[in-house]
């Protein structure tokens, strides 16, 4: 298995990736359900996020195929925090059919040593509440909750 820095030649396998994930969310909750027209959006994102230097996309290759990919980001708190700097990871994702091989932990473990080498000291990320595996993978990388996000439907789809 090899993790590269993802090319715009890359995007349409992580958008497969991506249908996946985003699936596998709407299936624990239906606000996760992606717009239509999201692979075009989510490309054009992408292909923002390659040229950026507070952004990082890698891709995970085994068997000649793109099997998983991790976003981080860069952020910024408002100026009234001590720590305003951190990082963010957006998305780690592996096919359902290479789980369990280490791939999300590679793809995890070169995302922060990105952020460490651009001298973030804190890394945040959100796992869906229902997410059970993922969110006993983040702890045992070592991730503790710290803040609990909540909503509330005011409205159907649309703010009908």
């Amino acid at each position: 298995m090899e993790i590269t820095r993802a090319r715009a030649q890359d995007i349409d396998a992580i958008l497969d990736l991506w249908g996946e994930l985003a699936a596998f969310h709407a299936d624990l909750d239906p606000a996760f359900t992606p717009a239509a027209g999201w692979r075009a959006a989510y490309a054009g994102y992408l292909a923002t996020l390659l040229g950026r230097p507070d952004a990082r996309v890698l891709v995970a290759h085994q068997e000649g195929r793109i099997v998983g990919y991790g976003v981080a980001r860069i952020t910024f708190l408002p100026p009234f925090f001590a720590e305003r700097r951190r990082g963010f990871i957006q998305d780690v994702f592996t096919n359902q059919g290479y789980r369990r091989r280490g791939i999300a932990r590679r793809l995890v473990s070169d995302l922060l040593a990105w952020l460490r080498e651009e001298t973030v000291a804190t890394v945040e990320l959100t796992v869906a509440i229902n997410n059970k595996e993922a969110i006993r993978l983040w702890e045992s990388l070592g991730f503790r909750p710290y803040m609990q996000h909540f909503k509330l439907a005011l409205a159907g789809p649309g703010g009908r």
